[in-house]
């Protein structure tokens, strides 16, 4: 009895944490709904009011990466190795389920997998966006923001972001993970 009690409470705790991130400085780091809110204009067309995000939080792709490609054709800004391999590891270490707070987003409406497949057979285009992951500090961020258009149709990109002085997230570089 007490193994389902934990096992039914471990995924509330881990959805609990990602909800109020902070950094090992002190810093409050914005939660997950609120990042999404944040930089959605900058992901997908500014003319979209409103959109249909999956439920439940993708893994993010930016486990593994290559820093000479990204250095060269990908960053809009220099970066260091370390801060790629921070965020690198903070995806790494955060895969755990996450569903996305509907009263929380500004323009997205969350749809489950069966809601998606109906959706895409009347021509709409559903998103995924994986939990957001920051840099100790605050001041970078990893997140990838996907789109589905049909069985062979859809685009998935890892988009880095830093922190401007004026609080807006700026994108520094994008990847194209997958195309069809």
């Amino acid at each position: 009895m007490l193994r389902r009690i934990v096992i039914g409470i471990f995924p509330i705790l881990l959805t609990l944490s990602a909800r109020s991130q902070q950094s090992p400085t002190g810093a409050a780091l914005p939660g997950p709904e609120e990042f999404i809110n944040s930089i959605d204009t900058t992901v997908m067309p500014k003319d979209v009011k409103q959109y249909y995000l999956m439920t439940g939080a993708d893994s993010c792709l930016f486990v593994k990466y290559d820093y000479d490609r990204w250095i060269q054709y990908v960053l809009k800004e220099p970066l260091s190795i370390n801060v790629l391999n921070e965020l690198a590891g903070k995806v790494y270490l955060s895969r755990y389920p996450y569903i996305w707070h509907q009263p929380k987003l500004n323009k997205a409406v969350c749809i489950n997998g069966r809601q998606a497949d109906s959706l895409i057979r009347k021509g709409n285009v559903i998103f995924t966006a994986s939990l957001p992951q920051f840099t100790d500090n605050g001041q970078y961020a990893v997140i990838d923001f996907n789109f589905h258009c049909g069985s062979l149709c859809g685009r998935g990109t890892t988009y880095v972001f830093r922190l401007t002085t004026t609080g807006e997230w700026r994108l520094i570089g994008q990847y194209v993970n997958w195309s069809s």
